[in-house]
């Protein structure tokens, strides 16, 4: 264990924005990106000038063979990889040697760039100047090489305040040269091992996720994960589905790969060869891209973010990868299974031990062993009823879904629908029916489709022309012109329990009334996205 230990020393602030612009200090993908703002670059030059404490940096020396970057916001780090290891990755610290190299190495190109810093020798402050050429402005990227520092100098040398410009200037290029820093090794260990101390002494808080691992664990010459989600992402994009989570995808990438889907099996994947890993990704992407196709074509779901459930793609793409041509009663079933595991919140609480059987099964019924992916028993959509109003929550997705899947060709009161309810999942598309007694309009049956700004007018001056095709029927109208909230709900349940029923081949329960005024906790999807 002793080559875990923390080693502390210091190093000047220069030496150390040389190593990471060199490629001998590396910026490990799991990083987060550069977020600083141009205001927050400034203050971190202003302390390193007056000589505060800016923190100290981590690294860690690992055999770890790791995808780094290789540009960060126009700045070059890592042109030139020596392929020596173990090798330094920086794990805290970022942000501030990330400003430094870019002010101190900028190549000049673009005024614009967020590395355009400049030191005001008159007023002693870093800007970004307006004006460049004014003799008391004095570029950064111009400070460290000795040619360039006597050169700039020279601009002011007959200046009337020359001679303080002078000093000015060396102070400044003392203040970077000397500045020193507390730089903290940690020795050889395993990402898997690095990756809590990362979580605690990054300063935002962010957690490390099993994709930032696997970009990582799993780069080589021949295959980079980022670049391989992005492609699938774009493909997404361009069939019109809208932007998959990462997590997602890796998880159809581990399932191509002949794995599971829970965090330990997708781990399995750095031992996966660069070619096998090509080739999951390829057919992950081509199953996902299929059980998109689906989605929408069968259940007119068009983007990504109305799914109840992101394992539900998961098994979707599954399937498709296995069994591109589907046959009407394989399509129907899975339909079927849809809409269960939507009303049932079937995947709110999956565990792993739950996915892998799943898995199996799915692959099981793609091979055509089996005939079902589910069993039809009696199923309670209490919850899908009574659930408060929030598309953050599965159920009242899949309550929207319901609505949605009826098509309706204008809203309940004659106005045309254009479809972009199924392009955007809001709540903007969506308004309260019932009268508010007993908060029954805060409630998933309340919805109707209804686009428009203004509230639903009052039911007597509705058409009512095509109720059924808005989850109605004449008992619920008979209800909301009596103003009967709970007369409301009882009779809109029934409604939904039917079409429920329909969709899924299930008899179908709820509970009328003992739960109305229960809330309960937002379904969480994905546990592989913490680690």
């Amino acid at each position: 264990m002793q080559i875990k230990d923390p080693k502390p020393e210091i190093m000047r602030l220069e030496e150390l924005a040389l190593l990471v612009k060199s490629g001998e200090i590396k910026l490990p993908k799991f990083q987060r990106p550069f977020v600083w703002q141009k205001p927050d670059m400034l203050k971190l030059l202003d302390s390193i000038y007056k000589g505060y404490p800016i923190g100290s940096i981590l690294i860690w020396n690992s055999s770890q063979q790791l995808v780094s970057e290789r540009s960060i916001s126009g700045l070059n780090v890592n042109v030139e990889d020596s392929g020596v290891y173990p090798t330094n990755y920086l794990l805290d610290g970022q942000q501030r040697l990330t400003t430094l190299c870019g002010a101190l190495f900028w190549d000049g190109i673009g005024e614009n760039s967020i590395w355009n810093i400049n030191f005001d020798l008159e007023r002693e402050e870093f800007i970004y100047a307006a004006d460049v050429n004014l003799v008391n402005i004095f570029p950064l990227n111009k400070l460290i090489k000795t040619s360039d520092f006597i050169q700039q100098c020279m601009k002011f040398s007959h200046h009337a305040s020359g001679k303080r410009y002078f000093d000015v200037a060396e102070r400044l290029l003392k203040s970077i040269k000397d500045y020193k820093i507390a730089v903290v090794k940690i020795g050889d260990m395993t990402i898997d091992e690095v990756a809590p101390i990362f979580e605690r002494i990054n300063s935002t808080g962010r957690k490390l996720t099993i994709v930032d691992l696997m970009m990582a664990a799993t780069w080589s010459d021949g295959f980079d994960l980022s670049t391989e989600i992005e492609n699938i992402n774009t493909q997404c994009a361009e069939g019109g589905f809208g932007r998959l989570s990462d997590p997602i995808i890796l998880r159809s990438i581990s399932a191509a790969a002949d794995l599971g889907i829970n965090k330990d099996d997708i781990q399995k994947l750095r031992s996966k060869k660069p070619s096998e890993l090509k080739e999951a990704t390829r057919s992950a992407g081509a199953g996902l891209r299929l059980a998109m196709a689906f989605l929408k074509h069968d259940l007119s779901i068009w983007d990504y973010s109305y799914l109840p459930y992101g394992m539900q793609l998961t098994h979707l793409a599954e399937f498709f990868r296995l069994r591109p041509k589907a046959d009407a009663s394989s399509v129907a079933e899975l339909i079927r299974w849809f809409w269960y595991t939507s009303a049932t919140r079937y995947f709110g609480g999956a565990n792993t031990g739950q996915n892998s059987k799943d898995l199996a099964l799915m692959r099981s019924f793609a091979y055509g062993e089996v005939d079902t992916l589910f069993s039809p028993d009696e199923i309670d959509i209490s919850q899908l009823l009574y659930d408060r109003f929030n598309l953050r929550n599965a159920t009242s997705t899949t309550f929207t879904l319901l609505l949605n899947s009826l098509n309706p060709a204008s809203t309940i009161d004659g106005r045309p629908l254009d479809g972009a309810h199924l392009l955007e999942k809001s709540s903007k598309y969506f308004r309260s029916l019932s009268p508010s007694a007993g908060g029954v309009d805060k409630l998933n049956l309340s919805k109707i489709i209804y686009p428009y700004s203004d509230a639903v007018g009052p039911i007597h001056s509705m058409e009512a022309l095509d109720l059924e095709h808005h989850l109605l029927d004449g008992i619920v109208v008979d209800r909301l012109v009596a103003g009967d909230a709970i007369g409301y709900a009882a009779a809109r349940a029934v409604v939904v329990q039917s079409r429920v029923s329909k969709l899924t081949g299930c008899s179908v329960k709820f509970d009328p009334l003992g739960r109305i005024d229960q809330n309960w906790e937002t379904d969480v999807d994905d546990p592989i996205t913490e680690v």
